[in-house]
């Protein structure tokens, strides 16, 4: 018994991998960035760019995997009219489900995995992010009544935390050109970081949030626009 569910597995893992729809992405767009429980923060320019991989589980199901460069400019407040200038550069990692919502529901054909023409999604799932620069304001007369203590705040914590985990949701509209060599995507997506920019948390407290619209083209690296299992 136990041969045969191995090897009904790897047949199973065969026939994704040979069967499934396949496309490398370009993705650019921009919005708003913020520093989520700062007090007095303001929201900056969100910029994001980079190259994706997706991959068609289901008929209605798609994996994606981006890599994007992630550029943010918030401003923390330092004191009743002076702003710090912050924000940062990620390196960013969104790991992807998307949910596929046909404009024809007709499109979408039993034992059939393909895309439809168009078609709206939803999408969620986790996301890394790793800071090759990130600069936030360090109230320096915290530090100083800290200094004499037998817990003073050292230099290194008042650097950046780089690494963030988090979220990723968003919705859009995928359309077919070319007769469905390329598609073209418009969509939104809210980034939420869990992970705290300060590293002690005397010094303060602010999470990585965007909201970004963005454009995007798909690049089919499968010849067959339509697989029918036989099952």
């Amino acid at each position: 018994m136990k041969k045969i569910l191995i090897s009904l597995s790897i047949i199973l893992a065969m026939s994704l991998s040979a069967n499934a729809q396949m496309w490398l992405n370009l993705k650019a767009g921009g919005g708003l960035a913020l520093a989520s429980g700062s007090d007095g923060a303001k929201g900056g320019t969100a910029i994001l760019s980079g190259l994706g991989y997706k991959h068609q589980l289901t008929k209605r199901l798609i994996a994606e995997g981006d890599v994007l460069f992630d550029i943010r400019s918030v401003e923390y407040l330092q004191n009743d009219d002076e702003y710090f200038a912050g924000g940062g550069t990620y390196i960013q990692v969104p790991l992807t489900i998307q949910y596929m919502i046909p404009f024809k529901k007709d499109e979408l054909v039993p034992y059939r995995v393909g895309q439809p023409s168009s078609y709206w999604f939803i999408e969620g799932g986790p996301n890394f992010s790793y800071g090759t620069g990130v600069d936030i304001y360090v109230d320096q007369t915290i530090v100083s009544s800290y200094a004499g203590s037998d817990d003073p705040i050292s230099e290194a914590n008042q650097e950046a935390n780089t690494i963030d985990v988090g979220f990723t949701a968003g919705l859009g509209v995928n359309f077919s050109i070319r007769e469905g060599k390329n598609r073209l995507i418009l969509g939104t997506r809210a980034n939420y970081g869990l992970l705290d920019v300060y590293k002690d948390s005397r010094l303060g407290s602010a999470t990585n949030l965007s909201m970004v619209g963005y454009l995007a083209l798909d690049f089919s690296l499968t010849k067959r626009k339509h697989i029918r299992h036989r099952w």
